[in-house]
């Protein structure tokens, strides 16, 4: 029997280490992020349907998206972002369902930070949350991307917030140690589910 696990988490929540270890592991993760990217490039569905609704303003002089330009663009404009992701989630949903499908049995996991915003908690069995507190989230953050604390928390508060998406979710990994306990976590996680808890 096949089954369906979500990842999700808050931006610098650890999500990357969480399906490192299932990889390793040997499950298979599919990514939404490199979904995106790979329905992104020139030509492919994302990229039309955001040059039909966005004009071509938004290409970078090689006819490839600026993904800059439209980073900017959604992250001050709340009208922008729900329309690109009108536009973009179903064509990432349809092709997410179809590589789910070419699994026959076992667990399929699929990391998707904004699980539970684009509603594909839907197509899931269970879902982890990967947690790390607001505090430990802003220095990743900072550390990671080089950006200061204003803008830190500007971007994790342009996410739904992390203490709801774990209250929904049916396990939590906290992420605030080091990878060998995020490791035991998932471990101990995978086990439950395939136990039927």
């Amino acid at each position: 029997m096949k089954r369906v696990i979500g990842v999700t988490g808050g931006i610098a929540s650890g999500k990357s280490n969480v399906c490192n270890v299932i990889s390793e592991l040997g499950y298979p993760v599919l990514d939404c992020d490199l979904i995106t990217a790979e329905l992104s490039k020139k030509d492919l569905p994302i990229y039309k349907a955001i040059v039909d609704n966005f004009g071509t303003d938004f290409l970078l002089e090689d006819g490839q998206l600026d993904k800059k330009k439209i980073g900017k663009l959604i992250f001050n404009n709340d009208g922008a972002k729900t329309k690109l992701n009108q536009i973009t989630h179903p064509i990432i949903r349809e092709e997410l369902i179809k590589r789910i499908g070419e699994y026959k049995d076992g667990l399929v996991f699929i990391e998707v930070p904004l699980l539970y915003e684009a509603k594909f908690n839907d197509i899931c069995d269970k879902v982890i949350c990967v947690f790390l507190k607001k505090k430990n989230q802003v220095e990743r953050l900072m550390e990671r991307e080089g950006i200061d604390e204003d803008y830190a928390l500007a971007k994790i508060h342009s996410q739904m917030d992390l203490y709801l998406k774990k209250a929904m979710a049916d396990f939590i990994v906290d992420s605030k140690g080091d990878f060998d306990e995020t490791r035991e976590q998932v471990i101990e996680i995978i086990n439950k589910i395939k136990e039927g808890a």
